[in-house]
């Protein structure tokens, strides 16, 4: 009973009080994500006509373009500029965005298009913000709560993702797609209030204040150069995300045209996924000792489990038995992403964190808007099982190469 109370007084949400107001704001908002997301992909595959896979990959496309375009610049910002001020500016800009299109919605003057351009201009303000988050987990925290820290906030999208899938159907069966749109612009302004609670300094130093934007990306090139197990890791990253990232596009057309299931079932599966990566977020935060080894035995295992799950949801046509292979991706995922995470957060520099998230960031999701329309025009013309099993395929080819490329370990000590 002590050891666990100890361990409780350890975690960093309860040491760290401006951490925990980051923690707040973060998943408060992300929840409305989550209802948003649910909402766009129902009203899309439901309403978008014969081409509506197609539809839906193009809207998902479009969230995350805008992500990958800003990435570079929303990145110096965080350098430059007061990190909570930077975070505060993203959440109002996102929720006039969301405003705006709850109001041409409401007043029924909404197309496809302007649907994608709303998408496109409020993920654009998602590096700034999750840029100045992340590079201000050090500021919140300290040296010995860091991994820790950064578990929690890795788990933050997926516990969201739980919360809000929970809930998900429930809720757009009762408020519709407009109280989604609205609800979710709501919690941006939540977030506002708990980022503007933040009491911590996170004004940049001023050695973090490069004088040029030639300069200011030079010294993220050059210091890749310099650690290329690092680029290694990065690229590694881009790669997963662009065979696993279809797997949100795919959850809702199995229910839709091969289950032929309710919406609730979308949100039950998303919530299983995401579920899973909350669970080994949580375990590896609570769990200092989980985060030592070397961590590319754990991507090989954990990329692998991915691939044969994704195989799992192409062929096994039950509904329960997608939801736990989509838990046990979740998991393998989870375990991923926060290792990776993790890693970064102990070897890259203070004065370039904010730079570098944004940078791996768009690397990581450069190529998914490509992977979202090849993957909606192979299930337009294709089987859908087909798509989903060279997604699988291909996670399973790519976890053997961590079996031999270069660590960072042996890089980060030369």
């Amino acid at each position: 009973m002590a050891e666990k109370n100890e361990i409780i007084s350890r975690h960093p949400l309860v040491l760290f009080r401006d951490f925990r107001m980051l923690f707040l704001g973060r998943i408060i908002s992300a929840i409305g994500d989550k209802f948003f997301t649910i909402a766009l992909a129902w009203w899309v595959v439901s309403y978008g006509g014969e081409n509506s896979k197609l539809h839906l990959a193009l809207l998902m496309a479009s969230n995350v373009i805008g992500v990958v375009v800003f990435a570079p610049w929303m990145g110096n910002m965080a350098d430059k500029f007061n990190k909570k001020h930077c975070m505060m500016a993203a959440d109002a800009a996102r929720f006039s965005m969301l405003a705006l299109l709850s109001y041409f919605f409401y007043q029924e003057e909404f197309s496809l298009s302007f649907l994608y351009f709303c998408c496109f201009a409020i993920a654009a303000f998602v590096p700034l913000f999750e840029a100045a988050a992340s590079s201000s987990l050090g500021l919140l925290t300290d040296t010995k709560s860091l991994p820790g820290a950064v578990a929690i906030d890795s788990s933050i999208l997926g516990l969201s993702n739980v919360l809000g899938a929970a809930v998900g159907g429930i809720v757009l069966a009762a408020i519709g797609t407009l109280g989604a749109f609205m609800g979710n612009g709501f919690t941006f302004l939540l977030s506002f209030c708990f980022i503007w609670a933040i009491r911590t300094n996170l004004e940049p130093s001023t050695s973090s204040r490069p004088e040029s934007q030639q300069g200011k990306m030079g010294e993220i090139i050059a210091y890749l150069v310099k650690k290329p197990a690092i680029g290694i890791l990065a690229l590694s990253l881009c790669i997963i995300n662009f065979f696993s990232a279809p797997l949100l596009l795919f959850i809702p057309m199995v229910v839709k045209f091969l289950l032929q299931y309710s919406v609730g079932w979308v949100a039950a599966m998303e919530g299983s996924l995401a579920l899973g990566a909350v669970v080994a977020t949580l375990i590896l935060s609570c769990v200092p000792r989980l985060n030592q080894g070397s961590i590319y035995p754990k991507f090989f295992w954990g990329v692998l489990t991915m691939g044969a799950m994704a195989l799992v949801m192409a062929w096994v046509p039950n509904g329960l038995a997608i939801t736990g292979a989509l838990f046990v991706f979740g998991i393998a995922m989870g375990l991923v992403n926060t290792t990776l995470q993790a890693t970064f957060q102990q070897i890259v520099p203070n004065e370039i964190k904010g730079r570098f998230f944004a940078l791996v960031g768009a690397a990581s999701f450069a190529l998914v808007p490509l992977a979202y329309v090849c993957n909606g025009l192979v299930s337009q013309y294709f089987p859908l099982p087909w798509a989903i099993t060279a997604n699988g395929i291909a996670l399973m080819i790519t976890s053997a190469a961590f079996l031999f490329i270069s660590q960072v370990a042996e890089d980060a000590h030369e």
